[in-house]
């Protein structure tokens, strides 16, 4: 059952050490910490944010400017962390979601070895709980390891739930193009046009109900086709597309492509339940054909569980599987 929480933390109230980010001088440490912490964990675009914080780290005052201007920087900058002897020992990185200021994301929640087992993480959570309530948010969301089985106590502990468990599946860049599986008879593959967004929203509502992207959950109005998101595509050097299997007028399957300029690719795919063993196969072919022999890692999120032994042949390897959470605060503040 969901929980609600109503204050987790009260305005102003002191945690040991526990101090909100301040961008302009603690991102090197946030950098190293997140390292230590990480290292063996981080795929390339945590390896990119690592070099990113490193970099606006050195640009000292810069970095302030750079927050004001833009309201969409990484979430370190409305994260908190927790200092012993004038060192970063722990992190919470916290900001609102792409798809609005409803749900907030927690990440990168690390404490140093050295420190752990003394509730730094709790405070830092409920820090960061606390700043997301004051902003208005009625939810909270985060991702963690499956097998972090401390950190799923506490988060249990702090009033968080499951939405969802999904692997991270990545294959390397091959010359070779698997043949195209068939689809089920009756079924057809389409490329998705403006006019069939009622059709692909209404499936992947009911197949992703938690919502696609981690950074825009609960939401998947952030697929919609639009005139801005086609020219912020454009400026971005993003190509998207969407092919919807259609069994007569009923959407029965579904894949995404994203291609992004440097890589990493990444691709989606959905299949009613009735028809995934059959679907999955003609989706995933049909995606590879189109992405061709592109030099970038292409990437795949996916329920975990669902299909393994289909990506697995497909020169897919899991590099990580991450559970899902959820918090609802209280609408009473």
């Amino acid at each position: 059952m969901e929980r609600c929480v109503t204050a987790l933390v009260q305005p102003g109230a002191a945690l040991d050490g526990v101090r909100p980010v301040n961008i302009a001088r603690d991102l090197p440490g946030i950098a190293r910490l997140i390292e230590v912490c990480f290292g063996d964990r981080l795929d390339r675009a945590g390896q990119s944010a690592i070099a990113e914080m490193r970099a606006l780290g050195r640009s000292g005052a810069l970095v302030r400017v750079l927050a004001l201007l833009f309201r969409n920087l990484p979430g370190w900058q409305h994260g908190f962390v927790c200092e012993r002897a004038g060192h970063i020992v722990g992190n919470v990185g916290a900001q609102a979601a792409d798809n609005g200021p409803d749900t907030w994301l927690m990440a990168n929640v690390a404490v140093h070895p050295d420190y752990r087992r003394r509730n730094i993480a709790s405070d830092l959570m409920r820090a960061a709980l606390g700043q997301a309530q004051r902003s208005g948010a009625v939810r909270a969301m985060l991702q963690v390891d499956e097998d972090n089985t401390a950190a799923l106590a506490m988060y249990a502990r702090l009033g968080f739930h499951k939405l969802t468990v999904r692997t991270l599946w990545e294959r390397r860049p091959t010359p070779d193009l698997p043949r195209r599986a068939l689809l089920p008879d009756g079924i057809e593959l389409r490329h998705a046009q403006p006019g069939h967004w009622p059709l692909e929203k209404m499936l992947l509502q009911t197949l992703r109900a938690e919502g696609i992207t981690w950074t825009a959950p609960m939401q998947v109005d952030t697929l919609r086709p639009t005139l801005g998101r086609s020219l912020q595509n454009l400026f971005d050097g993003r190509g998207e597309e969407r092919w919807l299997a259609l069994q007569g007028s009923e959407p029965a399957g579904w894949f995404y492509i994203a291609r992004a300029l440097g890589g990493p690719d990444q691709l989606r795919i959905v299949a009613r339940p009735q028809w995934a063993a059959q679907l999955y196969p003609a989706l995933l072919t049909a995606a590879l054909a189109r992405l061709g022999r592109r030099a970038w890692v292409l990437s795949l999120e996916h329920p975990a569980g669902d299909g393994d032994d289909l990506w697995i042949s497909h020169n897919f390897r899991a590099v990580r599987t991450l559970r899902w959470l959820g918090l609802n605060f209280s609408a009473a503040r």
